[in-house]
């Protein structure tokens, strides 16, 4: 008996419009890429200021903005005018208040001649602020931090300069090598630190802010010269009132002098 033949399943119609698939997903993205233009192109530019300055000040310290696998940044925040503005009225006021600090150096300068203190009270003008340096055996007797009644009508007579500014007032204690062991003072360093917070009890007692003023005792540890001599464990034992120019903090340690270093 003669088989049947197979009789062949008839192939699916061939769909010669499926390219239109493909062109309508074309043109649906084309239609975005231009709206995604036109509304780069009417953007709110101070928003966008603002968006990247934000994000400059969050990611990075610096102007540009760096971004995984594109070399330096992708953005770069413009240069803003308002703060290029108040950087020059900062710096502007910071020359006049050096403008004032270098005048109140000269009247002090002038005031310590005249009244005859050169020997016990000496000043500076430095890249700090102005620094005025009074020698313990005026202020104190010895292993004592209080102010001895001759010291109190020195510092009165500065008190009037001391309040023609603003700024902030450091005084700075120190002493010599010569070790010390008392009950108030068991090292140099609370004696320096005693005799400093004296000087500024003082000066805050009579009309100076005390947020203007901070008091550090250094102790022996920052001589200006040798302690090979009663003479120069002399010099070493001292108290420095400084007027700190704007932007330095206390605690700076700076003895460059700013053109002429002062009367000895």
């Amino acid at each position: 008996m003669r088989s049947m033949p197979r009789r062949r399943k008839p192939e699916p119609p061939q769909n010669h419009e499926r390219w239109l698939i493909t062109y309508s997903d074309l043109i649906t993205l084309l239609m975005i890429f231009f709206v995604i233009m036109y509304a780069m192109s009417s953007i709110n530019h101070i928003k966008f200021e603002s968006l990247s300055q934000s994000l400059a000040a969050a990611l990075h310290k610096s102007d540009q903005i760096p971004l995984n696998n594109t070399g330096t940044t992708a953005l770069i925040s413009a240069a803003n005018p308002t703060n290029t503005g108040d950087q020059q009225k900062v710096s502007s006021m910071q020359k006049q208040n050096d403008s004032k600090l270098n005048h109140l150096y000269a009247i002090l300068q002038s005031y310590i001649q005249s009244h005859n203190l050169s020997g016990n009270v000496s000043l500076q003008n430095q890249q700090r602020g102005v620094q005025i340096t009074l020698k313990d055996v005026v202020l104190f007797d010895t292993g004592s931090a209080n102010i001895r009644p001759e010291a109190q009508k020195i510092l009165l007579g500065l008190i009037p300069f001391f309040r023609s500014l603003q700024n902030q007032i450091v005084v700075e204690g120190y002493t010599d090598n010569e070790p010390i062991d008392t009950p108030i003072y068991p090292s140099n360093w609370e004696l320096s630190a005693g005799r400093a917070m004296g000087v500024v009890r003082f000066l805050a007692s009579h009309g100076i802010a005390p947020q203007r003023l901070s008091g550090i005792g250094y102790g022996q540890y920052r001589p200006i010269v040798p302690n090979n001599t009663p003479q120069n464990r002399q010099m070493n034992r001292r108290v420095n009132i400084v007027i700190l120019r704007q932007g330095i903090q206390p605690g700076t340690i700076n003895a460059e002098p700013v053109g002429v270093a002062g009367n000895g």
